[in-house]
């Protein structure tokens, strides 16, 4: 399951849960309820974005995760690439390559099956 399908899961089942309570609670407890999990989503939700935020500009940490790339061929003077090509000035600092295809070079070609840095 995916992060997002996970994440729309539970909010989903925390609307319905809620729903329920409010319903057998009754229109004036609900009300006082209803407050008070608004203002502590309300704190939640800027901690998660304050937090999202923050954490590029703290770790400065870039990764690039490529896998199942097909084959490659380069013919005459051109070049080619299974996996992943990746400009030298682009920061990222952890490049992951799985399972790339296979990589064939003719007449002067150059090909590369897994990582090449530009």
């Amino acid at each position: 399951m995916s992060a997002r399908r996970a994440v729309l899961l539970v909010t989903g089942a925390a609307t319905g849960i809620l729903a329920i309570a409010f319903a057998v609670v009754g229109s004036r407890r609900a009300d006082h309820i209803a407050t008070l999990v608004s203002a502590l989503v309300a704190v939640v939700g800027l901690g998660v974005a304050v937090g999202a935020a923050a954490v590029p500009a703290m770790s400065g940490r870039r990764s690039i995760r490529v896998s199942g790339t097909g084959a490659a061929t380069a013919a005459g003077s051109g070049s080619a690439v299974s996996g992943a090509a990746v400009s030298v000035a682009n920061g990222t600092e952890t490049i992951e390559v799985s399972r790339s295809g296979t990589a064939e070079a003719r007449d002067d070609g150059e090909a590369t099956s897994g990582i090449r840095r530009l």
